[in-house]
């Protein structure tokens, strides 16, 4: 399963011209967005797309434990352009987190999006355009241009793996953001040790995505999904589509 490679296109011509700005990207079937900052070139960071707050909260849970990122004062900036970024370079620059973090969690739940991406482009097509900025914007915005990069063509590469690896498996129209949830129990329960159908009950309640419940028993979303792939033939569990979660909320000082 290969989507187009209009996606990969756009961001190593952006890397080749060393451009500095944004990569504003819409869907066209339900008006999605997307914004990739890059500055000379390398990649920064990729705001919006589905299930983004979620996508931060779990990523957060898994790179940086025991961090508790509500209890963060942030000054507000009319500038700023990522809370989320801004909040996590805040987390660096306190020391709160490592760098080592920092990367992590710039990189997970880049491929996340990144996984989006590809897939959306398969199902419907992206509209792109830029907006071209200045280093100096950048920073005004937020972004820690001295953070160490990440490498874009093998975060394309990567992303695009995983998502042939979904398609592959015949997942091409299934979203690991939904969330799934456990029906005809007692025709269920015959067939299941009363230890597996309990856990099962409990983690299969539509209110976790594929992606949370992956993370949460430590698998890869892929595994996770094609384990459950014949309960969801058999009619056992459906997929429902949930909304994200708030937004991250922080105090802020004027």
């Amino acid at each position: 399963m290969t989507a187009s490679n209009k996606l990969a296109e756009q961001l190593i011509t952006l890397y080749r011209q060393k451009f500095t700005g944004v990569l504003l990207i819409t869907a066209q079937d339900d008006h999605q967005q997307w914004e990739i900052f890059i500055y000379s070139g390398k990649y920064l960071w990729t705001e919006g797309g589905y299930h983004f707050h979620r996508s931060w909260r779990r990523n957060i849970r898994y790179c940086c434990p025991g961090v508790n990122s509500t209890q963060i004062s942030l000054r507000a900036q009319p500038q700023m352009r990522s809370l989320s970024y801004c909040l996590l370079n805040t987390l660096l620059q306190r020391k709160i987190i490592t760098r080592n973090q920092a990367i992590a969690l710039i990189k997970n739940l880049s491929q996340e999006i990144f996984f989006d991406l590809w897939q959306k482009e398969y199902k419907s097509s992206l509209e792109y355009s830029q907006e071209t900025t200045s280093a100096h914007y950048l920073l005004k915005a937020g972004f820690n241009l001295s953070l160490d990069f990440i490498n874009l063509e093998q975060m394309l590469f990567q992303s695009q793996t995983t998502w042939s690896a979904w398609g592959a498996k015949g997942l091409a129209s299934c979203s690991p953001h939904r969330a799934p949830l456990l029906k005809g129990y007692q025709e269920l329960q015959k067939q299941l040790p009363d230890l597996i159908f309990s856990n099962m009950t409990r983690l299969l309640n539509g209110q976790r995505t594929l992606r949370d419940l992956a993370l949460k028993m430590d698998k890869s979303v892929l595994d996770l999904t094609c384990g459950l792939v014949p309960y969801f033939f058999k009619g056992y569990l459906r997929l429902l589509e949930i909304p994200d979660l708030p937004p991250i909320s922080c105090s802020t000082k004027d």
